[in-house]
């Protein structure tokens, strides 16, 4: 039964009495905070819930010039599209706040305990050896972080997973004929931003803030107002989290502690890092690929620290052959208040992730200004690829060059400037590798930095594709110039099998060829740690490197190059006839 949702700022979630729902797992049952929960959602009725989009009626397209402008801004508030990845996330966030209520059960002594040792106190002591805290509680919860691109809507899916699927405030009064303390209030979820430039105070006061537009309490009044040291605005931040039972605490805009002054940085996630360990607060931060400094120079200092169950999600712009990128673009497409439909063409479809680098904020934008520039306009209503440049030059002149030289790869000192697009793949790949927790990457991060180990491991991968190739061929030399070929062909992004079968098929043609290896190539021999400059085909047409190269060019495989030439047969009957 919905209550109230006035006074609590833009993002508003709804105030209900407690229902209570049977629970399936043991660790779940007779705990009043976990079976007020609303029931999990599937997938089908999770994007059902999610996905909004403009009412659309043809005879809108009958209206005047300014009653479709109108109409045309309105797809940015209205029109917003969930990815499968964003499942994986109300996933996550369901389970966090679950498990995070298993060990803060109203019902159980250590949940009393705790008040009356003092949550200060228990502040002070941090956890013993065994991971309990100064009552003897060992907390259940779990931590999150969600890093990445500006514009990806990192904000903006936590936002609508919690106002759309989760109560903001329960209230319980009696629990199966059991009077709980009067009115006791469950705050399911809190989402606060992280001041610009300050640490755990600025912090702090902001939480009262949010509380006290939540539940019309004075704690702003009481405590933010009086100042005080760090310590003591951390210690009735934490007892005020206890008493308002708050099952998740989510801090957008974490990056903004990355000019902090005197270790600022280093206390923010250490104080949330007591949060979730000792407290048992379930928090997830929020920000762009500039909180990577924190993650790069104080997180990484206090991993002993953080939970088994702590996850980082890193995310970077869509890329252009995804499913995400492709579902999002034509759904987009098809809010056109023109006269006349411009249906999405191939070559549209490219325009707008070139001019948009697969960014859904940037890409609805874009969208808007080039229906409301075709309108305007006196001659057809039409939307063109000529339109979309004109547009995108004007209207996002300042990202451009941006997202050219990313698309072209730019160099390093071009993209390291480039903080928060995407961060400076070195240490990053490192910090990855060194991290003890789970980090999920997806869209281009998942790509860059698959490639950047790769790469990394390029000398490891050719000595290993040259062994092989030594199995097959009689000489060292067409050994080492057929691991090079096939090594290069994919930039050595290609998955190991498939260089192995690509090695046969060219074992196999050069045994019926008689392929010999040119002088340059016999200069350059494997395994030195070193490789030279890239092999230069022969310039005769049977030669097979000449036709896998020209393959390349036509946008062909190497198994489509040689099957195209008649030269390479079934894998299983080339390994019989070399063996």
């Amino acid at each position: 039964m919905v209550l109230s949702n006035e006074g609590q700022g833009d993002l508003k979630g709804i105030h209900c009495k407690a229902e209570y729902k049977e629970q399936i797992i043991k660790e779940n049952q007779g705990n009043p905070f976990i079976e007020a929960m609303p029931q999990r959602l599937e997938v089908d009725e999770f994007y059902e819930k999610l996905y909004s989009s403009p009412t659309y009626k043809d005879e809108y397209l009958n209206l005047g010039v300014e009653d479709r402008l109108e109409l045309v801004q309105q797809i940015k508030p209205s029109f917003w599209m969930p990815f499968p990845s964003h499942y994986d996330k109300y996933r996550a966030l369901y389970n966090m706040i679950k498990i995070g209520y298993q060990s803060r059960n109203p019902l159980l002594p250590m949940y009393n305990r705790q008040f009356a040792l003092g949550w200060d106190k228990i502040l002070e002591s941090g956890l013993d050896e065994n991971g309990a805290n100064l009552a003897g509680n060992i907390q259940t919860a779990q931590s999150l972080a969600e890093i990445g691109l500006s514009g990806m809507g990192k904000s903006k899916v936590y936002e609508r997973i919690l106002k759309l699927l989760f109560p903001q405030v329960i209230h319980h009064n009696e629990y199966k004929d059991r009077k709980l303390l009067l009115l006791m209030k469950q705050v399911v979820w809190l989402k606060i931003e992280c001041p610009s430039g300050k640490s755990v105070g600025a912090l702090t006061k902001n939480f009262y803030a949010a509380v006290d537009e939540l539940l019309g309490s004075n704690y702003y009044e009481k405590h933010g107002e009086k100042g005080g040291t760090i310590d003591n605005l951390a210690k009735r931040m934490v007892k005020i989290a206890a008493q308002i039972n708050l099952g998740v605490l989510i801090i957008d805009e974490i990056q903004n502690v990355h000019k902090a002054h005197s270790g600022g940085d280093q206390r923010v996630i250490n104080f949330i890092t007591e949060l979730v360990n000792t407290i048992g607060i379930p928090v997830i931060i929020i920000g762009t690929f500039k909180a990577m400094y924190l993650f790069e120079k104080s997180l990484a200092n206090s991993r002993r620290a953080i939970s088994d169950m702590y996850v980082e999600n890193i995310t970077s712009f869509l890329l252009e052959e995804s499913w995400e990128w492709n579902e999002f673009i034509e759904n987009l497409w098809d809010q056109q208040y023109t006269i006349k439909y411009t249906p999405l063409t191939a070559d549209i479809k490219k325009t707008m992730y070139i001019r948009t680098l697969g960014i859904p904020d940037i890409a609805v934008k874009l969208f808007i200004h080039v229906q409301a520039k075709a309108i305007l306009s006196e001659s057809e209503e039409k939307i063109t690829i000529s339109l979309i440049n004109e547009i995108a030059s004007k209207s996002l002149r300042i990202l451009q060059p941006v997202f050219d030289k990313i698309l072209r790869g730019g160099n390093n000192s071009d993209l390291e400037k480039l903080e928060d697009a995407q961060p400076e793949w070195g240490s990053f790949n490192e910090y990855i590798k060194q991290a003890v927790y789970q980090v999920n990457l997806s869209g281009k991060s998942s790509k860059d930095h698959s490639r950047a180990n790769q790469q990394r491991n390029k000398e490891d991968t050719l000595v290993e594709l040259f062994n092989f190739a030594s199995n097959l061929v009689p000489n060292t030399e067409l050994a080492e110039s057929f691991a090079k070929s096939v090594y290069q062909a994919s930039d050595g992004m290609g998955e190991k099998q498939t260089m192995y079968t690509q090695l046969a098929q060219l074992a196999l043609a050069a045994k019926g060829q008689n392929v010999e290896v040119s002088s340059k190539e016999k200069d350059n021999t494997l395994p030195k740690r070193k490789t030279g400059k890239k092999i230069k085909p022969m310039l005769e047409e049977e030669d097979i490197r000449f036709i896998v190269k020209q393959g390349l060019v036509n946008g062909m495989s190497y198994e489509e190059s040689l099957y195209e030439a008649g030269i390479v047969k079934d894998c299983d009957e080339l390994l019989r006839h070399i063996h």
